[in-house]
């Protein structure tokens, strides 16, 4: 899982050649991936500006018709041209640094352990 306030190495790629600013992004996180319990929605006012994030946690919140609509207005709040979003679920729904110690694997989803790299070296958004 990125650091909070920070987009995830797909979205981050999926997003370097867009010009239409603002862009939305959605992320699907889970305890494996075929389960999902988090979507971030990222709102990107400009290249290399910090994004601005809302999160969603639920059983299946991508099939929650209210997490959609407030996916919805979410991004028409922000006014965003355009979207990218990833090819399923990309990790754990947990924060490191804030739910587990930072430079540690994720005591809840051992399915992520060994699959998903540490964050402990901070990237751009």
């Amino acid at each position: 899982m990125p650091k909070p306030g920070q987009l995830p190495p797909q979205l981050r790629a999926a997003l370097a050649d867009r010009q239409e600013y603002p862009l939305g992004a959605l992320a699907y996180y889970g305890p494996d991936d075929h389960t999902c319990t988090r979507i971030t929605a990222a709102v990107i006012n400009a290249p290399n500006a910090r994004p601005q994030l809302r999160h969603w946690w639920g059983e299946s919140p991508e099939s929650d018709p209210q997490v959609i609509a407030e996916i919805g207005e979410f991004f028409r709040l922000y006014q965003v041209r355009e979207a990218v979003m990833t090819e399923g679920i990309i990790g754990c729904p947990h924060d490191e640094g804030i739910d587990y110690p930072e430079g540690e694997e994720c005591p809840y989803c051992p399915f992520w352990n060994a699959r998903q790299p540490s964050n402990t070296t901070p990237t751009e958004a």
